[in-house]
């Protein structure tokens, strides 16, 4: 044993030292994905989620990239790399703040203007004159949600008139689920709520998905394109991510898209390849604020893209300017922690965890998803973390993920290897 243990340190003494540095990369990588297995693994036992993707990306190399558990708790249907996930909020920086980074990069409106400059509807309104800066840090008394949902049954439980349908004709064309269509002219009473709901006092930080939905018809107007095309071809395309989409059954069997919640009040079936986020089905499942899919894979080049100041493969798709602007605090004199678009880590409390996790660099910028979703930059430590699960099934009452701070462990180890 003596002998064994004197010649291993004879050989690494003289190795090379790049092969040196190669042992030492491949104990510290052992090391990483038996925390994140065990932390993973320890979720799903508890019943967190059934299953998910975890890919860690650190120092110009990705770390850790792997699979676990099932689609349900069931067990028929394994997590594969292939399998895409509901985005949810992860929507709100993948797909709506890079598109803004665009167009203001394209088209050069200022983040000060008046949001009503750029979307006329919302003139003549109490949000005319808030700025861009203002809604994207979510400081412009915006009210966070409003339940579309419950507004669309009579005193009966039926659905009211114009609203939805259980059969798609030309009056019900859009899809909420595999056996339920919105009326084509329901928008517009999505976006007249909006218009008309009241304001939180301006300054405070609160979080508001609502202007989210006028991204799609924003992109429209400043550049022709669609949603959806104006991503693809700045975005998505050219970097060849093959699994990131709005509306997934579309393109990709409904065993590769992993199923979200039994929705027992609104849709009563299974939510499965249909965006989980109420507000967002009722647009058809193209938003701004939920509704994109994807898989790890297809979420790496976007994020290392953001690390490496808008270059990835040696194209530039961002200008650094642009990514620091939309990444730092907004208000850094005030309490309001927020970049445009972007979640910042809050402000250091005595006696509050720091969010997302006690490790990260003030620098750091990211964001969650309500289906138990993270998407998270350090450029401090030069690293990304990408977690995607299900935790909302079978019920969004599963609350083991916040819990168990499977999120904000994750982040610190990756922070700490």
């Amino acid at each position: 044993m003596r002998v064994a243990i004197f010649t291993f340190f004879i050989l690494f003494i003289i190795l090379p030292n790049n092969l040196k540095a190669q042992r030492l990369s491949d104990t510290l990588k052992l090391d990483l994905t038996s925390k994140v297995d065990s932390l993973i693994n320890f979720g799903i036992q508890r019943k967190a989620f059934p299953g998910a993707q975890v890919l860690i990306f650190k120092k110009d190399s990705i770390r850790v990239n792997k699979t676990y558990g099932y689609h349900t708790y069931d067990s028929l249907i394994p997590v594969s790399k292939n399998d895409l996930y509901d985005l949810a909020s992860v929507t709100k920086v993948l797909a709506s703040t890079l598109a803004i980074m665009k167009l203001y990069e394209l088209y050069g409106f200022n983040i000060k203007d008046p949001v009503s400059k750029w979307i006329p509807s919302l003139k003549k309104s109490n949000k005319q004159n808030h700025s861009f800066k203002q809604i994207l840090s979510h400081s412009a008394g915006w009210l966070p949600y409003v339940t579309h949902q419950n507004l669309v049954f009579n005193k009966r439980g039926e659905f009211k008139r114009n609203t939805l349908s259980n059969t798609r004709d030309s009056r019900f064309p859009g899809y909420v689920s595999d056996s339920l269509y919105v009326h084509k002219r329901y928008q517009k009473k999505i976006f007249r709520r909006i218009k008309k709901t009241k304001l939180t006092p301006m300054g405070e930080m609160v979080y508001s998905g609502m202007f989210y939905f006028y991204l799609p018809q924003l992109v429209q107007r400043m550049s022709g394109l669609s949603f959806s095309k104006f991503l693809d071809t700045h975005f998505y395309d050219s970097m060849k991510l093959e699994r990131i989409t709005f509306l997934p059954t579309s393109k990709f069997s409904k065993t590769d898209i992993v199923p979200t919640e039994y929705d027992s009040i609104f849709r009563k079936q299974l939510v499965h390849g249909w965006v989980h986020d109420e507000a967002a089905s009722l647009m058809g499942g193209i938003s701004g604020n939920a509704g994109l899919f994807a898989n790890a894979n297809s979420i790496a080049p976007l994020l290392q893209m953001l690390l490496q100041k808008g270059n990835y493969k040696g194209r530039q798709f961002l200008n650094p300017k642009t990514i620091t602007l939309f990444s730092q605090r907004t208000y850094p004199k005030g309490s309001n922690p927020r970049g445009l678009g972007f979640d910042k880590p809050s402000l250091d409390l005595k006696d509050n965890p720091r969010y997302p996790s006690t490790l990260v660099s003030h620098k750091t910028f990211g964001h969650t998803g309500y289906t138990g979703t993270m998407v998270w930059i350090d450029p401090e430590y030069d690293c990304f973390v990408i977690l995607l699960t299900n935790r909302v099934y079978p019920n969004r009452e599963q609350r083991g993920l916040y819990e168990l701070n499977i999120r904000p462990r994750l982040l610190n180890y990756a922070i700490k290897d």
